[in-house]
């Protein structure tokens, strides 16, 4: 009996362990899991765009996917953020990472609103909005998710 309880309470041990290891990446899901939109939905008129979608998250923050394999990204960065940089950007040859900018790239006035659980695909490159706002985008091995108070790069 004592065997039994011991074994009892080193599960629920573990099953606590486990769900607080994997802290707020457990509210997100993979972008695959959430509904596509179509990225002509997305687009802006202006031809130096032409290619690129924009997108706002429900919370308010803007973000871009850039035509031909360019750069994803942010005109925003967690509370987290190092300071002084005010963008997160990914590529299909550049790892996620933070950027002190000199101007919104990733920002257009006539941007949707990219709802939750929903993606969006421009050639190579994912973007898509989870739980409570959280934005991720891939490209290739690299990719970012964001959301006001966390951030994980790769």
């Amino acid at each position: 009996m004592l065997i039994r309880s011991t074994l009892i309470v080193l599960s629920g041990a573990a099953l606590v362990a486990g769900s607080l290891a994997t802290g707020p990446a457990a509210a997100q899901s993979r972008l695959g899991d959430y509904t596509p939109v179509d990225p002509v939905a997305y687009q802006v008129s202006e031809p130096e765009y032409a290619g690129s979608v924009f997108f706002t998250t429900p919370d308010g923050r803007h973000c871009a996917i850039y035509w031909n394999n360019g750069p994803a990204g942010c005109d925003a960065v967690p509370i987290d953020a190092p300071a002084g940089t005010d963008q997160l950007r990914v590529a299909i040859l550049e790892a996620a990472h933070f950027v002190d900018a000199d101007r919104p790239i990733f920002t257009h006035p006539g941007a949707k609103t990219l709802p939750e659980g929903h993606r969006i695909t421009r050639e190579n490159t994912t973007c898509g909005i989870g739980y409570q706002g959280t934005v991720s985008c891939e490209v290739g091995e690299h990719g970012f998710t964001l959301s006001a108070t966390y951030s994980v790069l790769r």
